[in-house]
């Protein structure tokens, strides 16, 4: 039997606590070293990726609309790096209609359609309509380039070099744009290039806080965002043992949720207790087992099984486990 798990994030007390009482007392005295130094090492493996972007807690806007990621949602926030390295905060731009553009300089589609979109903030000046442009995976370097070439200057631009942001926001290609108005509620959504008819419609509907009518189906060009499967194994094998596995899969959103992985981890033999974090930035499952029972090295063979028999949308790539120092 697992531990009750919410999708609220946890801080270090409540985990050991959980976790101690499904061990006996000599093994909880052991988890609570074992799990402090995971935190730890968490710790240190966040504050290196400091140049992230971040999901962060949505302020509401009075009406209460549910905090997500699609057309009636709340529009889930986020601060990123923008090219000056200052914090840019999605809500900040609230009180202004605004489309968030995901794009990157690989995106070819992306480079016919950023014109366009800077055509519509002008003519739309005095509605405050605002473009959002969030890179996906690459550096400042050549966001500004880009961005320098095409004479955007006055975009906002955010970073998004690990996709914090995109995985959050399910872009599985690109461009891909997100229509928000004043009050910060999505009232469009669109995957592929927009064609002319289609991104006025969307503006009219994020200015005038409407919700935008389901679009025709046609050709879109979209081009694939390539994205890792990678697994972060950390392990300890004293009595009880300890293995934390960080990986972006154990995300859980939408289209996929990392809490069947969670569970069938606890059903192999050897396996004591689990914490899982599916709302961290870099989510992780972290399970105690009996070395008696099962060895570390079967029980990372276990879990890298899981993964690749319940397949995520977004990672797509061969599974890469990997065991950094720590």
């Amino acid at each position: 039997m697992g531990i009750d798990h919410t999708s609220a994030k946890r801080n270090p007390k409540q985990a050991l606590a959980r976790l101690s009482a499904h061990v006996s007392p000599w093994r909880a005295i052991a988890a609570v070293v074992l799990l402090t130094g995971l935190f730890v090492f968490l710790a240190v493996l966040l504050l290196s990726r400091g140049e992230s972007a971040r999901l962060v807690e949505t302020p509401a806007n009075g009406d209460d609309p549910a905090v997500g990621v699609h057309a009636g949602d709340l529009a889930r926030d986020f601060d990123a790096l923008d090219l000056n390295d200052e914090r840019l905060r999605l809500s900040e731009l609230r009180g202004s209609p605004v489309i968030v553009n995901f794009w990157a300089t690989w995106c070819t589609s992306c480079l016919s359609e950023m014109p366009a979109l800077e055509e519509q903030r002008l003519a739309h000046q005095q509605d405050g309509l605002q473009i959002l442009a969030v890179n996906v995976g690459e550096s400042s370097g050549d966001a500004r380039s880009f961005i320098d070439e095409l004479l955007l200057d006055e975009f906002f631009v955010a970073l998004d070099p690990d996709l914090t942001v995109a995985d959050a926001y399910g872009v599985r290609g690109l461009p891909h744009s997100v229509f928000i108005d004043g009050a910060g509620v999505i009232q469009a959504e669109y995957r592929g290039t927009l064609d002319d008819e289609t991104m006025q419609a969307y503006v009219t509907a994020t200015i005038e806080g409407v919700r935008g009518e389901e679009p025709e189906e046609r050709l879109r060009l979209v081009t694939t965002v390539p994205r890792a499967h990678i697994v972060e194994v950390s392990v300890n094998d004293t009595d009880p043992g300890l293995a934390v596995f960080a990986s972006r899969r154990f995300r859980c959103g939408d289209d996929y949720c990392g809490e069947v992985l969670r569970d069938q981890a606890l059903g192999i033999e050897g396996v004591l207790s689990d914490e899982l974090d599916s709302e961290a930035l870099i989510p992780s499952l972290a399970l105690t087992f009996d070395s008696g029972v099962i060895d570390a090295g079967a029980l990372v063979d276990s879990i890298a099984a899981l993964l690749r028999a319940h397949p995520d949308p977004l990672y797509t790539r061969e599974l890469e486990v990997s065991f950094p120092q720590s």
